[in-house]
């Protein structure tokens, strides 16, 4: 018997509830939502399943977290007796310690919101800098973090990419990702270190004597969202001398003038993993979550 009996999905990633719901071969049901004139949510659902499976990533997450809250309380009231959490993207994780004065710890109190609804969480490369798991954000209910690597790694496999590529990533918080690309294509890989002075205000630096000179480069990050921290890196690349530069993002939560710059910098669109939905989608997940939810707690 499967683990789960049903996913539950919301319309603006219903797609992506969709290819889940395939993949574990059980039924997938849509979320019906209505925004009152004061911006308030209702949630509709339909019949809740023993076992169900929610899938939203938390990408412009405010709203989808009141809703969430909302859908789980159907659901529960329904009689389900296991909720799991699929949010390839998980929001508020880089706030896990106060930085200045007065500043909550976002990560913790997100964490806490969402372990009293779900049983478990399943994300893909959450934000995590000094939190090494995802245990530590929903403390005391099972959670899995999903790598994109793969992905992106079989990506370039059936690309053909050149032996001589080398992967990069933009700082020390991308080597993991960089590493996990890397191996299987037995690739060099390399990463900068990145200078943030504000949220569009940054500069990357790559090693002295990088061996890019030639070379094919290959730009991995988990999150793009501004793309200034890619921009920087590219330009580094090829003033080393890099051939030719790729990007690919895990998360892509960059608008249309993002995307026009990486065109206007040479670089064509990115290519992203289909957790957030997302012009760029190029890389599927279903099958590695579909994996991981099969897999005993």
């Amino acid at each position: 018997m499967a683990r789960y009996t049903g996913v539950y999905g919301f319309p603006e990633s219903a797609d992506g509830a969709r290819r889940l719901a395939e993949a574990l071969n059980v039924p997938c049901h849509i979320a019906e939502l209505h925004r009152f004139p004061d911006g308030e949510s209702l949630v509709r659902l339909p019949e809740a399943v023993e076992r169900a499976v929610v899938y939203r990533s938390l990408d412009r997450p405010n709203d989808k977290l009141v809703e969430l809250t909302l859908a789980a309380s159907v659901l529960r009231r329904q009689g389900a007796t296991e909720l799991c959490l699929v949010a390839p993207y998980m929001a508020y994780m880089r706030q896990d310690a106060v930085f200045r004065p007065g500043e909550p710890v976002s990560q913790a109190v997100v964490g806490d919101w969402l372990g009293r609804l779900f049983d478990r969480f399943v994300c893909v490369e959450p934000h995590l800098h000094r939190t090494h798991t995802l245990d530590e954000v929903f403390v005391g209910r099972p959670s899995i973090c999903l790598s994109g690597a793969g992905a992106i790694a079989e990506r370039l496999r059936r690309d053909g990419v050149a032996p001589d590529a080398v992967i990069v990533g933009p700082d020390e918080e991308a080597a993991p990702l960089v590493e996990a690309v890397a191996a299987p294509l037995g690739l060099t890989a390399l990463v900068g270190r990145k200078e943030r002075r504000g949220d569009r205000d940054v500069t990357v630096t790559l090693p002295a004597g990088a061996p890019l000179a030639g070379r094919p480069v290959v730009i991995v990050d988990d999150v793009i969202s501004s793309g200034e921290t890619i921009f920087s890196c590219a330009r580094a690349a090829r003033a080393t001398g890099a051939a030719s530069v790729r990007v690919f993002g895990v998360h892509a939560l960059f608008d249309a003038a993002v995307a026009a710059r990486f065109q206007s910098e040479g670089l064509g669109m990115p290519l992203s993993c289909d957790g957030v939905p997302h012009p760029s989608n190029a890389l599927p997940l279903a099958r590695l979550i579909a994996d991981a939810l099969a897999a005993p707690c």
